[in-house]
């Protein structure tokens, strides 16, 4: 069998943007090749890796030519974490490319010539907006190829973030730039005290060894509280119990800046091979809970809670939402409701609201914010979406159909259903627009007509960008 030609490396210039923000560019052979981390606009050398479904993909090893408005990056290891890939451009010029990626990806399925298209939305601040990460421990780090050649060590004891593609070896964090200084300054005393020579090792996910797994930090920006949620493997020695005992206490006299406080540090044990971030509470430190607030409703937050982790970002992510049901009244049913953020936001333009759930745990967490937020005429239930949609009768009241799915969409039999159901509106909160408009092609052959598309981008410097649909029957 003959053996494949491999590609030299070359030079090219980068275009546009395709899916998870990567930039695209060309083979002199004019094929098709992806980078992460790079700013459409610049030309780029490109050392090809291999060959993914057709496309070259690239690594990037040499920047021959900024983009026109390119910025400095802000964090010290981009290029190597993979998650700010769009850090050398402005937030405005991000905000435009990724609008043009969503529009594209929706267009594969369904047209929206006769749809209203709104700018993109989204905060001014584009660094400092995550209320929420995670990050892991580990005892191999992802270097650079210029580290490489200066001989840096590979092992030892780290705390950062998975490099791309490589669930074996973390990209070693000192700080990262998504976060308020408040957390920044939990992250440096949880180095300072557990990568320690005597500290219990970091877990090995080779060989399932070890203690310190993962560091889960949460803000909540319209209080100033702060939880951390240390994950280790079962403590089964003293000393092990003594190193999560004194690095709790070094958290609580962590000196933070003026507004924040924290609110508690949760231990938490996992002793799963997988490598989740999440565990069984061992002890608590102070409350293991933080309050937050979205407009005037607020919300309480565990460390395991779902909830939007750019928080002025899902507020305006929200007003879109509340445009696209428009004139109320009338039952909104909340698919995919979550803890009951969003229906609770919109709660006063709605006579009651029925929230469906799978999860239950979120189930008993929405039921606990209504009633802390006083908002009555609430049912929320735990059902399979299935279930949930086969159960609506047709009646003469208003309906709202609001459904938020996980980034992989609706399951085809859901989607079936809901084109089916009886409403006025539906409304379709997308963090994958290409599951949108997948979706959207199901809606519209069952008599949906979408009218109305938003795009919210929440999280600046990465490739993620929110779409929002509204949807009305048609009426031919």
């Amino acid at each position: 069998m003959a053996r494949r030609r491999m590609i030299p490396p070359f030079e090219t210039e980068l275009t546009h943007l395709a899916k998870g923000g990567v930039a695209v560019g060309a083979t002199p052979e004019g094929r098709e090749v992806h980078v992460r981390g790079s700013a459409p606009g610049a030309v780029v050398h490109i050392t090809p890796m291999g060959v993914k479904k057709g496309i070259v993909q690239g690594r990037r090893t040499g920047l021959v030519s900024a983009a026109p408005d390119a910025v400095e990056p802000k964090c010290a290891v981009f290029g190597l974490c993979g998650g700010c890939v769009l850090q050398e451009l402005p937030v405005a010029r991000q905000r435009q490319l990724k609008t043009d990626l969503a529009v594209r990806q929706i267009e594969t399925s369904i047209s929206l010539e006769g749809v209203t298209l709104h700018p993109a939305r989204g905060s001014d601040v584009g660094f400092g907006y995550r209320n929420k990460v995670e990050l892991s421990f580990g005892i191999r780090r992802y270097l650079s190829e210029e580290d490489h050649a200066e001989g840096i060590a590979i092992d030892g004891r780290f705390l950062g973030f998975h490099a791309p593609g490589r669930f074996d070896r973390v990209v070693d964090a000192e700080r990262c730039e998504l976060v308020s200084e408040g957390l920044n300054a939990l992250i440096g005393t949880t180095r300072a005290v557990a990568l320690t020579d005597d500290s219990p090792p970091p877990w090995d996910v080779r060989v399932h060894e070890g203690f310190w797994r993962h560091l889960i930090l949460r803000q909540g920006f319209a209080t100033g509280e702060l939880l951390v949620g240390l994950v280790t493997s079962k403590a089964n020695t003293s000393e092990q119990e003594s190193a999560v005992v004194a690095l709790a206490e070094a958290l609580q006299a962590t000196e933070l800046p003026d507004g924040l406080v924290l609110a508690g540090v949760v231990w938490l044990e996992n002793d799963g091979v997988a490598d989740v971030a999440r565990g069984v509470p061992r002890q608590v430190w102070g409350r293991d809970t933080l309050e937050e607030r979205l407009f005037d409703v607020g919300f309480r937050l565990s460390i395991p809670s779902f909830f939007q982790t750019s928080t002025r970002g899902a507020e305006i992510l929200y007003s879109a939402v509340g445009e696209a049901v428009g004139d109320a009244g009338g039952t909104l049913y909340d698919l995919y409701c979550g803890i009951g953020t969003i229906g609770q936001v919109l709660a006063g333009r709605f006579d009651r609201i029925v929230g469906v759930e799978e999860v239950e745990a979120a189930v008993l967490d929405a039921r606990e914010n209504a009633r802390r937020n006083g908002i009555e005429g609430t049912t929320y239930r735990t059902a399979r979406m299935r279930e949930a949609l086969d159960a609506l009768q047709d009646e003469s009241e208003r309906r709202v159909l609001l459904v938020d799915p996980p980034r992989a969409g609706l399951h085809p039999k859901v989607t079936e259903r809901l084109a089916k159901a009886s409403g006025d509106v539906l409304v379709y909160v997308a963090c994958n627009p290409l599951s949108l408009g997948r979706d959207a092609a199901v809606l519209i052959a069952g008599g949906w007509r979408l009218e109305t598309l938003w795009t919210v981008d929440l999280f600046p410097q990465t490739g993620h960008i929110e779409a929002v649909g509204r949807f009305v029957r048609d009426a031919t």
